[in-house]
């Protein structure tokens, strides 16, 4: 006797990286387990009748209207927020007691309102730890889900790391509008280039100021080919709340494409690198330019770092990891 298939739906549909990596891709490894069957929906209009087709619905960082929020609630059907990087509203980021009080009371009709559709969703995956408390304060939910590696190519075409100590590629990639945290490290980073003849490349989305930084357009599709030029990566960050929330995903790409790296830690990012063995932690500018140059001119210890790091983020967080995580909550909500 067959089974009726749990039919999965993701979306809306976007341009965006996010998409691709938690729709698309995740959608296309879950349509071969006989058990689901996976789909994709519009926005702008979000319409019911093409969202109703399916039995569990994942928003990936939009979700619709409230009344199409419980129309499907009526219907049964299971709601599940894919965070990624969305904002949900001001207090629940805020650290400092009175300023979220005076932003509850600032916010108090807005955030009422987006508490109202919040309060439909079932569960909300989240990729950072800082972000299980912060989405249970929203009323959702949380359920930790590790971001999957997204250059899947370099699980078996990795960075294949020479001797020399001088000439290497310094890698960062990001858009545009993070750039500017890179400042408190741009003197290390020209020196470098000065001292050591490295090249300092930003794979981004627009050009930046710095003239010794040599700025690609990044794409999707030549990605996961141009890490393996480079030789060490590099992310730094703010203090900011919203920093504080980031996921790994990023640092866990460079370490997947075998590169060191070098970064100011996010509480997710310290549960992926271990310091000194499969990356480093640069609590300080000085920190950062001590283990940069380091991996410069100790090409053993920058191979041991690399290779550590690519084996330990393709044991943990690969594609198939992540879906599989995905079948069993989703088998247990539709239950």
């Amino acid at each position: 006797m067959s089974t009726k298939k749990i039919r999965v739906g993701f979306g809306p549909k976007t341009s965006s990286n996010s998409y691709h990596q938690s729709g698309v891709k995740v959608a296309s490894v879950l349509e071969q387990d006989e058990r689901f069957e996976s789909g994709f929906f519009e926005w702008e209009p979000y319409q019911l009748e093409e969202l109703r087709q399916f039995d569990v619905l994942v928003f990936i960082k939009y979700y619709p209207p409230l009344e199409i929020l419980r129309a499907l609630k009526k219907l049964g059907k299971v709601l599940i927020l894919d965070y990624q990087d969305m904002f949900l509203y001001p207090s629940v980021y805020e650290t400092n007691a009175v300023k979220k009080v005076l932003k509850k009371v600032f916010y108090f009709m807005h955030e009422r309102e987006v508490r109202r559709h919040l309060a439909l969703i079932d569960i909300c995956f989240v990729a950072s730890p800082v972000l299980m408390d912060i989405v249970a304060e929203a009323g959702i939910q949380p359920y930790f889900l590790q971001r999957q590696l997204y250059n899947d190519r370099n699980e078996s075409i990795f960075k294949q790391h020479n001797d020399r100590k001088d000439g290497l590629i310094i890698y960062w990639t990001g858009v545009s509008i993070n750039q500017r945290q890179n400042e408190p490290i741009v003197p290390v980073l020209r020196e470098l280039c000065r001292k050591n003849q490295c090249t300092i490349v930003y794979s981004t989305d627009a050009e930046g100021e710095h003239a010794f930084v040599e700025y690609r357009r990044w794409s999707r599709e030549t990605w996961e080919r141009e890490m393996l030029e480079a030789d060490i990566a590099f992310r730094w960050r703010d203090s900011s709340s919203m920093q504080r929330c980031k996921d790994a995903n990023k640092v866990m790409s460079y370490m997947g494409a075998g590169l060191p790296v070098v970064i100011y830690p996010t509480e997710s990012e310290k549960r992926i690198i271990e310091h000194g063995v499969n990356g480093f932690f640069a609590f300080s500018v000085e920190e950062f330019g001590m283990h940069i140059e380091r991996l410069i001119t100790e090409p053993e210890l920058r191979k041991r770092i690399g290779m550590r790091a690519h084996s330990d983020v393709w044991s943990r967080y690969s594609l198939r990891h992540q879906v599989q995580e995905i079948k069993t909550v989703v088998l247990g909500l539709a239950s």
